[in-house]
């Protein structure tokens, strides 16, 4: 309501207005507008804890210490958002300086400050991790999740979710545990990384006919046919025939997308006359190639420094491109990440470049550049997309999720990443990919390292990962073939 106008109102309107909205309230009430659980669930049903239960307040609250490491109190939320974005449930959150209001239930996330997890958490060792469900006499229960180390902690987040998944699927949709839960594992890299032989940047999967390609930097591709990921790969080939008369170096990043019966490869070039690198789009009619240029030239504009253009076509059919507008070219020397439309035969742009966040909006990065954009829809309608940037371990990959689930929305950044050195425990990485394998399971491929480390090149590598809870995580229990 309009100030002035609020100002002429009388008691006897406030009095009408309240009547109005109580009837309001109840004939919404009575429609069914407000429905769900408010109440606060019993924990116990039969011989499980009830943690969370769909449309319902949990009685549980999450504990993390207020020292604990950034990483432990991102993957912590992380966690208890995908299960919260599962069930419309919600959490209640309550930091460890303030023990008068844990309650008596509490999801204890790696915390030194409950004794039970701290006990739990003193019992492990290196890599390893455990979930335990103690009752006391007083009726007090608490659900331990402690680990040693970031890639424990990233396994102990899959166990609950295979918990919390298999809840949510059952017909009564809720995420609970057994009373008597007393879990405990290990795990190592290098069970569950797919390290291929293969010497290549910015690897791109695509899978045709049942044989993977690998396109990457230097535009050169691979195949396996073998039926695993982990090879042989064959190559390597030549995407083109023949490069660019206006190039000169810097082939970097090909993506090649099947789009309207065609194969397309988009991808980044240095120009001479311009001394500016772009990202232009190439076509062909199989996936071997060999790819002709098609669309004229760069695509991105003519005075901007762009690179890892990737395409996303939209709910209604329309294709865009997705690219770096790189640090470079930008006037803060601030890397940013664009969009912009492309014609239906992905020629052209039919619309002005839009940036739609910088290299500095994340808490995690610690560098000023945005690489290798990759679109991933989850099957709630989420839209996130996985980018790079450097955190304190290196190259790494983030996630970026869009606040409407359009291309164009506000864009949020994620304190949770996907890969960074400080949970994998094996070498850093990134500008990655996702693709599904012949089975149809998820995987993210990425280099790694992002530079020669001791005596390992850097190499293509694929991570098993799952969606849960419209997010991205890492698949302990799949062993990657």
């Amino acid at each position: 309501m309009p100030e002035d106008r609020a100002l002429h109102t009388g008691k006897h309107f406030h009095v009408s207005a309240a009547l109005s909205l109580a009837l309001i309230v109840l004939i919404a009430i009575g429609a069914g507008v407000f429905t769900g659980c408010t109440k606060t669930n019993a924990p116990k049903k039969g011989d499980n804890i009830m943690i969370a239960e769909i449309d319902c307040h949990s009685p549980f609250t999450l504990v993390t210490d207020t020292y604990a490491s950034f990483d432990t109190v991102s993957d912590a939320e992380a966690f208890v958002a995908a299960v919260e974005n599962k069930l419309h449930a919600k959490i209640k959150r309550v930091p460890s300086d303030k023990p008068e209001k844990f309650g008596n239930y509490i999801l204890a996330f790696g915390s030194n400050d409950v004794p039970e997890c701290a006990s739990l958490m003193n019992s492990l060792g290196k890599n390893e991790y455990a979930v335990k469900v103690t009752v006391t006499d007083g009726d007090r229960i608490v659900v331990s999740v402690a680990f040693k180390g970031g890639l424990a902690r990233r396994a102990v987040i899959d166990k609950l979710l295979d918990y919390c998944m298999k809840g949510i699927d059952s017909h009564a949709g809720e995420f609970s545990v057994p009373c008597d839960m007393d879990v405990k594992g290990s795990v190592s890299a290098d069970d569950l990384i797919v390290t291929t032989d293969v010497s290549l940047r910015d690897p791109c999967i695509l899978l045709e006919n049942g044989v993977y390609y690998m396109y990457g930097t230097g535009w050169k591709y691979f195949r396996n046919s073998s039926g695993t990921l982990r090879g042989p790969w064959e190559g390597p080939y030549p995407c083109v025939s023949e490069k660019p008369a206006d190039s000169d170096s810097q082939y970097w990043a090909p993506e090649v997308h099947k789009y309207d019966g065609a194969y397309y490869m988009f991808t980044t070039y240095h120009k001479i006359d311009n001394d500016h690198r772009g990202c232009v789009i190439y076509r062909s009619e199989t996936p071997d190639g060999p790819f002709e240029m098609w669309s004229d030239g760069h695509v991105t504009p003519s005075d901007w420094d762009c690179i890892d253009g990737t395409l996303y076509v939209d709910g209604s059919g329309q294709p865009w491109m997705v690219f770096v507008h790189e640090w470079t070219g930008t006037a803060d020397n601030i890397g940013r990440m664009s969009i912009a439309k492309l014609s239906p035969d992905l020629k052209k742009f039919i619309s002005e470049p839009k940036d739609i966040f910088a290299a500095t909006e994340t808490k995690w990065a610690t560098g000023k550049i945005t690489d290798g954009p990759w679109l991933y829809t989850t099957k709630g309608g989420e839209l996130l997309m996985i980018w790079s940037n450097f955190d304190e371990a290196g190259y790494a990959v983030g996630i970026a999720k869009s606040s409407n689930g359009k291309i164009d929305g506000k864009w949020q950044q994620l304190d949770y990443q996907l890969y960074s050195n400080r949970f994998a425990n094996s070498y850093d990485g990134g500008h990655g990919m996702i693709f599904r394998d012949a089975h149809g399971e998820l995987y993210l491929s990425l280099h790694s390292p992002n530079g020669k480390t001791g005596n390992r090149e850097t190499l293509a590598v694929m991570v098993p990962i799952k969606e849960a809870g419209n997010m991205l995580f890492w698949d302990f229990d799949r062993k990657a073939e």
